[in-house]
């Protein structure tokens, strides 16, 4: 009878069951036991090879000094490799630094084989017109300098005055769009937008960032020096257009704020005054404190892909996004204890003097392929490293 037979065989079953489960336990038991020995034991990967090499009762000796002088030999190794291929990053952006130059960026850059033809021909006269005397309290940056002494006092006020020289000479332009407001753009504690509004009253003056902590301060400068013609709100560039910009200004925003500066300018077809900071930054990630705050207030539909490079003459030179960043980096380079990268006798600044006038360059050739009018300038003398300017006009 089968259900008999299973009835008789259930008891052979249960017992077959039990013991395989106690074999799995004991299985599960011995490899917990080994996971926690071989957790409690872990050594460093430098003395592996010995523990493998002994006999259960042999002492385990280690020699600390060989395995130091291999993790040396180890990072100067990578050192080594590293170097190599910085060198040769480096040689294939000098080469391609080269073609872009034989393009006339900007219609400049001409036969003399130098890039520093890319850049307008300054003044002689410094006069910038700024009465700093007769600023009220406040609006000079010289005296609201808060650290790095006279020295960075006096750095602010160059970059101040090349603002000033640029906006006055946007609005001497015969057949001109009327500019009544203009938008600083990262315009932190206000420098530039104090020192523009105390100049130019009949001109309205908007500053935007998104540090609500630089606008309280702003706000507190605002109220201290009793001008009627400037304002500060925390927002984004990606809403230049809400602000009713007649002229986009921009001092040291960093990275992909610049960029995105130029594109706001561009749509609303204003002209622009744009001294870009560390371009290096334009790479994934950027300023993390700075994402954080603009994660806060952007939304979805306001983010903007940024190719790079920006403009056709540089992707026609051979620039790809690889070369692209490896100038940018080469471009944010401050030198190192004993170098100067300002000095232009410095052969070790040449090449990053080089790249940064290229990635600016390209910007301007950019706007330029939007119908701009567009010049690169220098800051004068002791105004920082990063003195470069983009002035745009509209066509």
């Amino acid at each position: 009878n089968p259900r008999l037979a299973r009835v008789a065989s259930a008891p052979r079953r249960a017992e077959t069951l039990a013991s395989e489960r106690t074999n799995d336990m004991s299985h599960a038991v011995a490899a917990g036991c080994a996971a926690h020995a071989r957790a409690t034991t872990r050594t460093p990967r430098c003395a592996r090879a010995a523990f493998a090499s002994r006999s259960d009762d042999a002492p385990c000796v280690v020699d600390d000094e060989d395995a130091e002088a291999k993790r040396i030999k180890q990072r100067a190794h990578r050192k080594r490799n590293r170097a190599r291929c910085r060198t040769r990053a480096n040689e294939r952006v000098d080469a391609l630094l080269e073609k872009f130059r034989a393009l006339r960026p900007l219609e400049r850059a001409n036969d003399d084989g130098s890039w520093e033809t890319v850049y307008a021909e300054e003044e002689e006269d410094r006069d910038d017109g700024v009465d700093w005397d007769g600023l009220p309290p406040g609006a000079d940056p010289f005296g609201t300098n808060k650290k790095g002494g006279r020295e960075r006092g006096m750095r602010k006020r160059n970059q101040v005055m090349t603002f000033v020289k640029h906006l006055r000479a946007l609005l001497s332009l015969r057949g001109r769009r009327e500019i009544k407001r203009c938008v600083d753009f990262g315009c932190g504690t206000g420098n530039v937008l104090m020192t523009c509004a105390a100049t130019f009253p009949e001109i309205d003056f908007v500053g935007v960032d998104l540090n609500a902590t630089s606008i309280e301060i702003l706000n507190s400068r605002i109220r201290k020096s009793g001008l009627t013609n400037v304002s500060a709100v925390v927002g984004l560039i990606e809403d230049g257009d809400t602000f009713g910009a007649d002229c986009a200004l921009a001092l040291h925003v960093c990275g992909s704020a610049t960029d995105r500066v130029l594109n706001s300018a561009v749509r609303a077809r204003i002209p622009f005054v744009i001294a870009p900071c560390c371009v290096g930054k334009v790479q994934e990630g950027g300023m993390r404190s700075l994402n954080r705050m603009r994660n806060d207030l952007i939304s979805l539909d306001k983010i903007e892909d940024i190719e790079r490079p920006r403009s056709r003459l540089m992707r026609a030179a051979g620039f790809d996004f690889e070369a692209y960043m490896s100038a940018a980096t080469l471009a944010d380079w401050s030198g190192h204890q004993g170098v100067d990268p300002s000095d232009p006798n410095e052969p070790l600044a040449a090449l990053p003097r080089r790249a940064k006038s290229a990635i600016e360059a390209d910007r301007g050739e950019f706007a330029r392929e939007h119908a701009y009018d567009v010049t690169l300038h220098k800051m004068p003398a002791q105004s920082g490293i990063r003195d470069d300017v983009l002035v745009g006009i509209p066509l």
